[in-house]
């Protein structure tokens, strides 16, 4: 048995060697046939260089230039449009900052009063909630019939709107029959919050969100 296993070893590596052999042979053969294929191309590119005319020359430098222009002209284009989209988020940055230091300026009530002035710019009746027991909404906003709600909170950035949050505001939307609730917030949503609003009629407003519909109200004007 152990001779029988030896033998069908042998023959197997036996059999992987001319298949390396055969492989490399191949390539041998591929790279002969490239090697003077490259030197057949080299010696009709010389030739035809020894038989240039000057109207021959002139062509060859029209276009040599004609293509380092394009060249230049597509790295200038691809600059140009990287350098613009860099100021452009500069500006937004600046924007951004900016809008962020007159909202975190106001108190909890003026900042409920300034989203309620971003909602009746938009077309919507508005109607703030009392300051105490306000059963989980700050505004009451009516469009076409129909009741949609917002909740505001004043946060840093670093506090985040957690799920409870959330879920105490979808109950206010739930008991008012509301079509759509506007959670706003000049900070961001944790994971559980965003996930907990997926199939819910609740948009989340996050400060980068709010400081683009400040700046959709402004172009209104």
């Amino acid at each position: 048995m152990g001779k029988r296993k030896y033998r069908r070893r042998s023959s197997k590596v036996q059999g992987n060697i001319e298949w390396v052999v055969i492989g490399a042979v191949v390539l041998y053969a591929l790279y002969k046939k490239a090697s003077q294929e490259i030197q057949s191309l080299i010696i009709n590119v010389k030739y035809q260089i020894q038989t240039f005319s000057a109207l021959d020359w002139i062509y060859c430098t029209v276009i040599i230039t004609s293509l380092l222009c394009v060249v230049f002209i597509i790295l200038n284009y691809r600059t140009n449009n990287q350098r613009q989209y860099q100021q452009e988020q500069a500006k937004l940055r600046v924007q951004r900052d900016s809008e962020y230091q007159k909202l975190m300026s106001l108190s909890s009530f003026e900042f409920e009063e300034f989203v309620a002035d971003l909602y009746l710019a938009k077309g919507f009746d508005v109607k703030l909630t009392p300051r105490t027991g306000d059963g989980g909404k700050d505004i009451i906003l009516r469009k076409d019939n129909e009741i949609y709600l917002v909740e505001c909170k004043r946060y840093h950035e670093k506090n985040k709107v957690s799920r409870p949050a959330i879920q105490k505001f979808h109950s206010a939307l739930m008991d008012m029959d509301a079509k759509e609730g506007f959670f706003v917030t000049t900070s961001f949503f944790t994971q559980p919050a965003s996930a907990y609003c997926i199939n819910k009629p609740i948009k989340l407003i996050d400060l980068p969100r709010l400081i683009e519909l400040i700046e959709e109200v402004r172009k209104q004007r």
